[in-house]
């Protein structure tokens, strides 16, 4: 029996390039195409899907909160996502809280697109090598900061210092008292053994806290 698909993408253009990649393996059947993910999760209602291939940066509705909505509510359709975004973040997200199956990027191939939709197809996961590494490395950074203890509102304050806004901007941005942005400059200082803000912003960078 043939895998039924349904694609998102808000670009028509790349819709019409996967359907050409396929159109000679029978094993696949696109039943749907969409360019928003309303109108996607409205079908699933109706429509007999397997496996949702779709974009992540999309307008109104990203594929993130698709992900999350197919999660919730058609819970036997499976999400391979296929973007340009390989940001290790966004990669987590997709992984840890929408539980995607698969995360390709658009750079990859259509013999590896076909092989993620076969392993998607039948129960397992297929994370691209790119993705893969990018995830790890993400993840490395991310046990880094845990171990900082950084509060959020501490990371909030770094990417005010980043934006180089005085303690006086940064209490109106974050509607605190100048006083507690001082206490937590320097509660920040401490935990990240930092002594100016040129080497706080790039510790920042490198842990893509900004």
């Amino acid at each position: 029996m043939a895998v039924s698909i349904a694609i998102l993408d808000d670009h028509q253009i790349v819709i019409d390039g996967l359907k050409l990649l396929l159109s000679d393996h029978p094993q696949f059947n696109i039943v749907a195409e969409y360019n928003k993910g309303f109108d996607l999760l409205e079908a699933l209602e109706k429509l007999s899907v397997d496996i949702v291939l779709t974009d992540i940066m999309m307008p109104d509705m990203d594929g993130y909160e698709v992900a999350l909505r197919i999660k919730k509510e058609f819970p036997h359709v499976k999400v391979l996502a296929l973007s340009m975004n390989g940001e290790g973040m966004l990669i987590d997200k997709m992984i840890e809280e929408a539980d995607v199956a698969g995360y390709l990027l658009k750079t990859t191939d259509k013999k590896e697109l076909v092989t993620a939709l076969e392993s998607v197809s039948k129960g397992d996961t297929y994370f691209a090598k790119e993705i893969l590494e990018e995830l790890h490395s993400f993840q490395k950074i991310k046990k880094e900061n845990e171990a900082i203890h950084l509060t959020s509102r501490e990371i909030d304050i770094i990417k005010c210092i980043a934006e180089d806004l005085s303690n006086k901007q940064i209490a109106d941005k974050l509607f605190i008292s100048e006083r507690t942005v001082e206490t937590h400059r320097k509660n920040i200082f401490r935990k990240t053994n930092m002594h100016s803000a040129i080497s706080l912003i790039d510790f920042a960078k490198k842990r893509k806290l900004i």
